[in-house]
């Protein structure tokens, strides 16, 4: 009987452990960020699966309808929509849902890997000890199984191709169409396996009528939503991000951007020493003095100053300097690889590191982790093939070198990933503390704010402002999030100060955090994915109308 490999089925085994060792304790965690933004679509579709978006929200203070204030597409809350109707809306349930396309993606790497170097193992756990994976296969949102779907479609388009399957180039078909559906740059995809075909085949072949078949799911929904919304959805999230693109130049977008990277693969890091020569890590610690000195004479990087009572900053100037260092370091690799092989698939593997970073760090409205999430098995087996080119290693030891860089990273990620489950559970208990601080009484509570904290809040009963129409009767209460988005203090001639509540959570690690310089989510809040710094407890603010 023809079967797999007793070694393949061992990887495996080991990779889907690690999987759900890594995000089985944080199973609990409140919903956080635009989660709720999903599973309110979610329940909608169970009612009304055909109309998607027809429902109004109050996400950026001010009623409106879902199709203008979300700029995904549906298909993660179709599965979200599953999930509840079978094993109901809670949290254990819904994050439970999504170790299946967490485990996908880690498996999809595997087996893409394969195809790329000769330690595909290695590359799934580099996945997993990823900040940004972790962080990201902790919440309810699209992004997971965007990159599940995103593997896949690599998966089946390259041994379709290689073997001319046409059963495998139509899966892989299908999935680009399905990735695209969860989040919009999966359609990316689409470009990517075209350059990835010319390039191994050197001609057009019958290959590429299966490309269409995404095109052509893109074109219908782009119609579909126009059609139903007076505006086509993914026409309406770029024009989004033309209006709401936010801070900098080019090169701080870059600078930023690499930041990020750095930190959201952070592995690159501690490997630095097994991946560059000498004389490439002595130029790049030059660089990062010079950065430091740049970072100093700017006086403050984002929100955070870079000197405090004439003392510098040094722990958070030395975290960018080795964030950005660590994000560089990615570009270099594959770029070293594609100059070093000029193949097909390093060719693959540069575009799908550098179209993502310009995405994400051009493209985009702002910065997020979210957003780099797609380039995290690339960065996997790029660092693998790098390692096995250098002649320097041995190969029998090239698992044992890599265990103290990966140690480190998985060591960074569940710390990342557990400051982001107490941030996420601290908005939960805020609402239900300051419900029962203000007690049963005639007041309407109204809320500014939104992510996780929302959520809790609308199941207290509470009601989020409209700025349009600002509540100003005798009986209304307002509570103020502050280390929330779209929140502005009440006009002081209509209300005054209650109470506070500070809320318990991460004391030495945040992933959002304005005064901390941390914005995973969003680099509004600051430069890089998350910061070690003493953290500043969330705080609320609670006021009465006169």
């Amino acid at each position: 009987m023809k079967g797999k490999p007793p070694h393949d089925v061992f990887a495996q085994a080991i990779l889907i452990a690690a999987t759900l060792a890594c995000l089985c304790p944080f199973l609990g965690k409140a919903f956080h960020i635009d989660d709720p933004l999903f599973i309110w679509c979610g329940r909608h579709l169970l009612s009304n699966p055909w109309n998607f978006y027809d429902f109004n929200v109050n996400w950026y203070g001010r009623d409106e309808a879902m199709s203008a204030a979300t700029q995904n597409p549906p298909l993660a809350s179709y599965y979200l929509a599953l999930v509840g109707r079978f094993f109901g809306w809670s949290e254990l349930a819904l994050h439970a849902g999504f170790l299946v396309p967490a485990v996908a993606a880690v498996l999809g790497t595997y087996r893409l890997a394969k195809r790329f170097c000769a330690h595909p193992l290695a590359a799934g756990l580099a996945t997993i000890a990823a900040p940004v994976f972790l962080v990201s296969g902790t919440s309810v949102m699209c992004d997971t199984m965007m990159l599940a779907l995103w593997i896949w479609s690599l998966v089946f388009w390259m041994e379709g191709l290689a073997k001319n399957s046409r059963v495998s180039l139509g899966i892989s078909a299908l999935l680009i169409s399905a990735c695209g559906l969860t989040k919009y740059f999966g359609f990316a995809l689409i470009p990517l396996a075209l350059v990835y075909s010319l390039m191994e085949r050197r001609k057009i072949g019958a290959w590429l009528a299966y490309l269409m078949l995404p095109s052509i799911i893109l074109v219908f929904y782009e119609w579909l939503t126009h059609k139903l919304y007076g505006q086509g959805a993914l026409f309406d999230a770029f024009a989004f991000a033309g209006k709401q693109r936010t801070g900098g130049n080019l090169p701080w977008k870059i600078l930023v951007g690499l930041a990020f990277s750095g930190g959201s693969f952070i592995f690159l890091l501690p490997a630095a020493f097994l991946l560059w020569s000498k004389r490439t890590l002595a130029t790049a610690f030059i660089l990062l003095v010079l950065t430091g000195f740049c970072l100093v004479a700017l006086k403050k990087v984002a929100l955070v100053p870079a000197m405090e009572a004439r003392h510098i900053n040094w722990l958070f100037l030395v975290q960018v300097a080795l964030f950005v260092a660590a994000g560089a370091s990615l570009i270099a690799l594959a770029t070293a690889d594609l100059l070093q092989n000029r193949t097909a698939a390093a060719l693959l593997l540069f575009l799908w590191v550098v179209g993502t970073f310009v995405f994400a760090c051009v493209m985009c409205w702002q910065i997020s982790g979210r957003y780099l999430l797609p380039m995290l098995p690339a960065a996997s087996i790029l660092l693998l093939r790098r390692l096995e080119l250098r002649k320097s290693l041995h190969q029998g030891n090239l698992i044992r070198l890599l265990a103290p860089p990966l140690g480190i990273s998985l060591v960074v990620a569940l710390m990342a990933a557990w400051a982001d489950y107490q941030l996420a559970n601290s908005a939960r208990a805020a609402a239900a503390h300051i419900q029962q601080e203000m007690g049963v009484g005639p007041h309407t509570a109204w809320f500014e704010g939104h992510w996780g904290f929302q959520y809790y809040m609308e199941l207290q009963g509470a009601r989020p402002v409209d700025f349009h129409h600002l509540p100003h009767s005798s009986n209304d209460v307002m509570i103020l999030p502050l280390e929330n988005s779209f929140v502005f203090n009440p006009p002081p001639s209509d209300f005054t100060p209650w109470f506070e509540y500070d809320a318990e959570a991460s004391t030495f690690l945040t992933t959002m955090s304005a005064s901390c310089g941390a914005g995973f989510y969003s680099d509004d809040f600051g430069p890089l994915p998350f910061v070690f710094c003493r953290v500043p407890a969330p705080k609320y603010l609670v006021f009465r109308a006169k």
